[in-house]
């Protein structure tokens, strides 16, 4: 077991300097500290001939996409193989390697193979403009960054002179875009490195550099963005990441070693995305299958069919898309079997209802409504799950609801990149409304509750980030000198320990009367009650009344990520109440969309509906107002955008979060019309 090395300090905001672990004795007794490497290896020795990741590759002779594999001991020569080739490249110790790369093996190893040779890894959007990709490099001290292709490569040449101390640029797929860059110092193709031979020498060099790593030092650099300003790199040490781990690995109940699955597609750049894909695979002896680059633009559920995961982890909007999905493939059902299937989900939801209620549930009510619920995982590819987790935004009552009635509880877990991971987890099921509570050794508390009982959430632990790489001042207001980090999430606790997160205070909308509103729980009510919306967002800082923009369901594509003009069933069905039978986007809102979203100006063009939607819109908004907490929580007026919200219009972030300083700043000509009257 390495040691640790001597500290001064709970924070630090330097790869070089070690910190003090914020643990109680029966801490660390319960949890010994461990460096990733260790971990790493008593798992592959522990799990050496079981699964550990697979991809799916294209067989050019049959033209079949077949899975390849590859075992928790073959896993361990690659890592083996990648920490030496980064060596041979020049990595120094507490200098860090940079992947911008969509997620693959190669990034497993690559980071793996890095941690053993005393180095620190940052991930990188692939969709990161070249200035955004040059702050992490230039602010992680990168020796050596890794890329996708060709596409990605062009952003770091563009970059490279204003890098001095980078010293390789390493492609990991496709050849060189420019011819020159074959004659440039500097620049590698990843498979010519893999054929390199290793002496002895080099070797020894290896051991020795993963001996001299610790458990108290900086593992991982993860850029969180803030409203305002570049992103902040969150240092998160060996211990906290794997203290978050082992705990949770002891705490749940649902998943066994060695005979788990589950995919990994969320960017890696993401603290979730490493937690549950890279370290508690790692830590189940899981086989992890790979979602190909365009899962969040839609394909995601192709490889939920063919890998049969047995936990999976998605944001809000994967759900909501799961949801469309089974909604639009039973649209063209009879009503026969429409109403069995609305039946059967009606029974299981209320079979777990009563059950988390402490009430009597009948199994034979369960058996019969399995029979039709279990047709409908096994199309989506979620009859194997055993644990079902969301986070980074309340997921609707309604949602977790319409989950229930295909035996598919959601736990609803809390954590952030600078606690290292979730730290909050509602296994218990018995609350729907709540994201759990705390892990063993974690703490949390509220501070500065006003009367209802809503405080900012604190929480203090070994899971707490070391501090923001180079941002001392930031660090010092993050971090109190006691220890409790500041997680900027309004929040309330019930008496039984239960965490409810309210939303974050940095988008609590403040109105001109100095009223504080929670935009997300209005949101949530306005899309319970015009379902045919996808996307609500409430308007209203330092504004005299609150308004909202709205965007119909419809169709995404599959490949590009772009909104369609296909109206999805809920939105035809409910135009059908009204005796329409739209089935356009356009003609329903009298606007052309153009092929090209990007460079299209939303706030250029007129949408003009008929007086029947107007008004029923009109309605689920006064429906919503009957409802409102208070008179400066009522929607006045509303607006209906020309398209759907999505990544690939940028609306949305890689994880599919809204982004809504950029939403607000995007339409804000069509914002300013709502402020005239």
């Amino acid at each position: 077991m390495a040691p640790l090395k001597s500290a001064n300090s709970t924070t630090s905001c330097s790869l070089l300097e070690p910190v003090k672990l914020m643990a109680s004795q029966e801490s660390l007794c319960d949890i010994k500290p461990l460096t990733i490497p260790e971990y790493f290896r008593e798992c592959c020795q522990k799990f050496q001939d079981y699964p550990a990741l697979s991809i799916e590759t294209n067989d050019l002779e049959d033209e079949k996409n077949t899975w390849r594999t590859v075992t928790y001991g073959e896993y361990e020569r690659h890592v083996e193989k990648a920490a030496l080739a980064l060596l041979y490249l020049g990595v120094g110790q507490r200098t860090s390697v940079s992947v911008l790369a969509n997620n693959c093996p190669e990034w497993f190893y690559i980071q793996l193979g890095a941690l053993r040779i005393n180095a620190v890894v940052s991930g990188i959007y692939t969709t990161n403009s070249a200035e955004a990709v040059y702050h992490v490099l230039s602010t992680s001290n990168t020796s050596v960054v890794v890329v996708d292709d060709s596409l990605q490569l062009a952003k770091v040449r563009e970059i490279r002179a204003r890098l001095p101390n980078l010293r390789a640029v390493v492609q990991l797929f496709g050849p060189f875009d420019f011819k020159e860059t074959e004659q440039c110092d500097g620049y590698y193709r990843w498979h010519d490195l893999l054929e390199l031979n290793f002496n002895n020498e080099q070797k020894a060099e290896l051991l020795l550099r993963e001996r001299n790593v610790a458990p108290n030092e900086c593992a991982l650099l993860v850029y969180t963005s803030g409203t305002v300003g570049l992103p902040k790199g969150v240092m998160a040490s060996h211990d906290a990441i794997l203290f978050c781990l082992q705990v949770l690995l002891k705490s749940q109940r649902n998943l066994q070693h060695c005979k788990e699955s589950t995919i990994s597609y969320l960017p890696l750049s993401h603290i979730a995305a490493q937690f549950f894909d890279v370290f508690m695979s790692m830590g189940l002896g899981a086989n992890v299958y790979f979602g190909d680059k365009n899962a969040l633009k839609g394909t995601l559920g192709k490889t939920l069919v063919k890998a049969k995961p047995s936990w999976f982890f998605g944001v809000p909007r994967v759900f909501e898309k799961l949801n469309e999905q089974i909604l639009q493939m039973e649209a063209n059902l009879s009503n026969m079997e429409k109403s069995i299937r609305t039946t059967a989900r009606t029974v299981m939801m209320q079979y777990h209802l009563d059950k988390m209620a402490g009430k009597p549930s009948s199994y034979l009510r369960y058996w019969w409504a399995s029979k039709f619920t279990g047709r409908i995982k096994e199309s989506l590819g979620l009859e194997r799950i055993k644990l079902c987790m969301t986070a980074s935004a309340p997921l609707s009552l309604e949602l977790k609801h319409f989950f229930l009635g295909l035996d598919l509880p959601i736990t609803e877990v809390f954590g952030l990149s600078e606690t290292c991971g979730a730290v909050l987890y509602n296994f218990d099921l018995t609350n729907l409304e709540t994201c759990g509570k705390p892990l063993k050794g974690i703490e949390v508390k509220l501070l500065n509750a006003n009367e209802q009982g809503d405080g900012e959430l604190c929480i203090r632990g070994r899971c707490n980030l070391m501090g923001y790489v180079n941002e001392p001042e930031k660090t010092e207001k993050a971090i109190s000198r006691d220890g409790w980090f500041l997680t900027g999430d309004m929040a309330s606790i019930d008496h039984d320990g239960n965490v409810y997160i309210n939303g974050r205070l940095k988008e609590i909308i403040i109105t001109a009367g100095g009223e504080n509103i929670p935009p997300i729980y209005i949101e949530n009510i306005i899309k319970k009650e015009l379902p045919c919306i996808s996307n609500a967002l409430v308007v209203g800082d330092r504004r005299k009344y609150l308004t909202v923009l709205l965007t119909f369901k419809t169709e995404i594509h599959p490949t590009t990520g772009y909104p369609l003009d296909n109206l999805l069933p809920e939105t035809k069905e409910w135009l059908e109440q009204l005796d329409l039978h739209y089935t356009q986007l356009s003609d329903l809102l009298g606007v052309k969309l153009p092929e090209n979203l990007i460079e299209f100006d939303a706030c250029s063009v007129e949408v003009k509906l008929e007086e029947k939607v107007q008004q029923a819109l009109k309605q689920g908004i006064a429906r919503y107002n009957q409802q409102a907490i208070s008179n400066a929580q009522k929607v006045q007026y509303f607006t209906v955008l020309p398209h759907d919200f999505t990544f690939a219009t940028e609306e949305l972030g890689p994880t599919l979060k809204t982004r809504r300083n950029i939403i607000i700043e995007k339409y804000a000509k069509l914002i300013d019309k709502m402020y005239v009257y």
